[in-house]
């Protein structure tokens, strides 16, 4: 599939204004791989009429690095000086750019920045010495980019880094909502892009995958469960090795959380091993993993389409492998989709209140959390609580949330367990949404008059 620019018109417009601005910027643009960065930037140079130096950093030697950065710079700013001019270092090469940029509007754009900071290490220092004493007189507009989402917080953004305070904006690049998603799916049904959306995670990339030419189903057998699909074994690996050291250990820790091994000690005894504490806070660092604080702390995943993958095909490689991976499908995963959605609809419930929030006569909600918790009922005996969705502004819980991905209309029977779950809950009065994918009886439509009752349709 080819790919097509679409969306992040809110990213353009933030870049277009400091773009505008007078004198020297810096962009610190990061987020995890796949999701746009480059065709990002890409889109923003081709819609501004000036010169500009691309180059995507590789794991190579300085001085390959060097050298490859010269031809980019020479290519875009001297054509006539290629072959004939080298420079000795970085400090040249950047002291080169800056005075083209005393001239005219430049933009330099870095792609893959960690692989040229871990290959030299001091960088970091020429770029904050040059910043301060060679660019900031310049009309250079420079981005700096990175996909190592810890690296980039932990080495570019933080307090301690050499470049901290220098960036004029740090945007972080994340995967699309709910809506943004359907963009690209343009003839499917709305449940059949809620589960699109489930399965690339919003990721631009993941989504690109799909051809809309082709049903919903043709597409996982296709993409998921055929030799040559994009979400090979191989794929995922590059995905989860792409900051990690021992990716067998990460790989079965992320594993053991797709299919329900949430817990630390759970994790542990899944993987076999005693301490998994690193490995686990390398993972949330990533945004692989997120660590959801409750009374017991549990960990989810991030990414919607490396727990499918993991719970739904992980197993069925030596079949895809021989070419049957579809008989997998049908025996063990079609009629598992639903249940799958279960989390990801919550997502998207959790984006849809707050898009809406302070609108449609919906509160104001600056938390929105599933919530988990033991009580004692009305004979003391003990009573585990669950809600999908609790809404808070502040410590003040506005909100109950109940989602439901199943084809069959919204009961007389949800409904009361629902009713009954608040009555444990720190508050008295909140409203009560109920997302629905089948719809609602005739008996929720006249029972729950202060509800509000939102299919899917709505949400779109």
């Amino acid at each position: 599939m080819s790919e097509i620019f679409r969306g992040r018109t809110k990213e353009l417009a933030i870049l277009d204004k400091k773009y505008k601005q007078s004198g020297f910027s810096m962009i610190v643009l990061y987020g995890r791989r796949r999701i746009g960065k480059t065709m990002l930037i890409n889109k923003f140079i081709a819609e501004h009429k000036c010169k500009h130096i691309s180059f995507t950093a590789v794991e190579r030697g300085e001085s390959e690095l060097l050298s490859m950065m010269t031809e980019s710079v020479l290519s875009a700013l001297a054509p006539d000086m290629l072959g004939s001019v080298s420079f000795n270092n970085f400090d040249n090469l950047f002291e080169f750019i800056g005075k083209q940029a005393e001239k005219e509007k430049i933009i330099f754009f870095i792609d893959e920045y960690p692989y040229l900071a871990k290959q030299c290490p001091y960088i970091q220092s020429v770029l904050q010495k040059t910043i301060d004493t060679k660019w900031k007189s310049s009309k250079l507009f420079f981005v700096l980019c990175g996909s190592l989402v810890s690296f980039m917080k932990g080495e570019v953004l933080a307090e301690s880094a050499p470049l901290h305070g220098r960036s004029n904006l740090e945007l972080k690049l994340r995967p699309f909502n709910y809506l943004e998603t359907a963009e690209f799916l343009d003839g499917y049904t709305n449940e059949e892009k809620a589960i699109c959306y489930g399965l690339t995670n919003g990721v631009a990339k993941y989504i690109d995958q799909f051809d809309t030419n082709l049903s919903l189903e043709e597409n996982i057998l296709e993409e998921f469960y055929s030799i040559g699909g994009y979400f090979s074994e191989e794929q995922i690996k590059s995905v989860i090795t792409n900051e990690k050291q021992n990716p067998a250990l990460y790989n079965s820790i992320i594993s053991a959380v797709a299919t329900g091994h949430t817990k630390n000690s759970e994790i542990a005894s899944f993987v076999g091993s005693d301490d998994v504490n690193y490995p686990l806070k390398v993972l949330t660092g990533a945004e692989i993993l997120e660590k959801r604080i409750s009374k017991k702390p549990y960990y989810m995943l991030n990414d919607s389409m490396l727990e499918f993958w993991f719970r739904y095909v992980n197993r069925a490689t030596s079949l895809i492998n021989a070419d049957n991976g579809s008989a997998y499908y049908y025996s063990n995963v079609k009629e598992h989709l639903h249940d799958f959605m279960g989390k990801i609809f919550e997502k998207m419930a959790k984006e849809f209140l707050m898009m809406h929030a302070g609108q449609d006569n919906f509160p104001i909600l600056t938390e929105i959390s599933d919530y988990q918790d033991s009580v004692l009922d009305e004979n003391k005996k003990p009573k585990q609580i669950e809600i999908d969705l609790l809404g808070k502004n502040g410590k003040d819980v506005l909100l109950v949330g109940e989602c439901k991905f199943k084809n069959a209309p919204f009961d007389k029977t949800e409904y009361e367990k629902l009713i009954d779950k608040i009555k444990y809950l720190p508050t008295t009065n909140p409203l009560i949404c109920i997302f629905s994918l089948g719809g609602f009886t005739d008996y929720i439509k006249k029972t729950a008059k202060g509800c509000r009752l939102i299919s899917i349709d709505d949400m779109y």
